[in-house]
């Protein structure tokens, strides 16, 4: 055991300070009890959201809200990822996949998506790189919206893309994937653009103005935002 948590636990101590019990480092104890597989490999704990433990094992990402001792509980905010991404396996999105679900605690696991996130990396971008991204980016907005069915005549968006939930390879600037679902809704076709956050955001409204027919038209309505 520690071996892998060897310098860890420091790392993440200074996030789990102001936290009550259950900490973070008994999060991955409950998550390696069900998946004795990972045990020895690299894990480490990025900077933590108000709502949920994260912990990154080997390839794979996990999550468990803070009271994810307790199976059952109404843990709406974190349900909501895992039911998104369930659903929107097969239709070849660069989104995470599920991965295994916890039977004694309440978390789920998911790939890790690779490269680095688009923060990382905004100096380094070229103005034909940074076309290119717009243009996936939109692909990725529309065929979210694609894959899902409308509700009350709106299209299922990822409501926080800013730089931190885009990933892109370090070396091509491609992208490589879109994280973070918690934050989630449908909102009407002309709506979609304002649920992106990029420097670059001109560019990403461009190609939206063209992708977007690719959406059937419904009556304005207002956004719904509970998944």
């Amino acid at each position: 055991m520690e071996k892998y948590k060897t310098g860890l636990m420091e790392a993440f101590s200074r996030a789990a300070a102001k936290r009550d019990e259950p900490s973070g480092s008994d999060f991955l104890e409950a998550v390696l009890r069900e998946r004795p597989d990972l045990k020895g490999q690299m894990a480490y704990f990025p900077e933590q959201g108000g709502c949920a433990h994260t912990v990154f094992i080997g390839d794979e990402v996990f999550k468990g809200p803070q009271g994810w001792l307790l199976c059952g509980s109404d843990h709406s905010y974190f349900d909501r990822e895992h039911e998104l991404l369930s659903q929107l396996e097969g239709h070849g999105l660069p989104v995470p996949k599920i991965t295994c679900v916890g039977k004694e605690a309440c978390f789920y696991g998911m790939t890790r998506m690779p490269g680095v996130m688009l923060s990382d990396v905004l100096a380094l971008l070229g103005d034909a790189e940074t076309r290119a991204l717009a243009h996936d980016i939109v692909d990725c907005v529309v065929g979210i919206a694609e894959a899902l069915p409308p509700k009350a005549g709106m299209f299922a968006c990822h409501h926080d893309l800013h730089t931190n939930n885009i990933m892109v390879d370090p070396v091509t600037k491609k992208l490589t994937g879109i994280i973070d679902f918690g934050v989630f809704g449908y909102a009407p076709k002309e709506a979609l653009k304002n649920f992106i956050y990029v420097p670059f955001k001109s560019l990403v409204l461009a190609e939206y103005e063209v992708a977007k027919a690719k959406l059937p038209d419904f009556r304005a309505m207002q956004p719904v935002w509970d998944f």
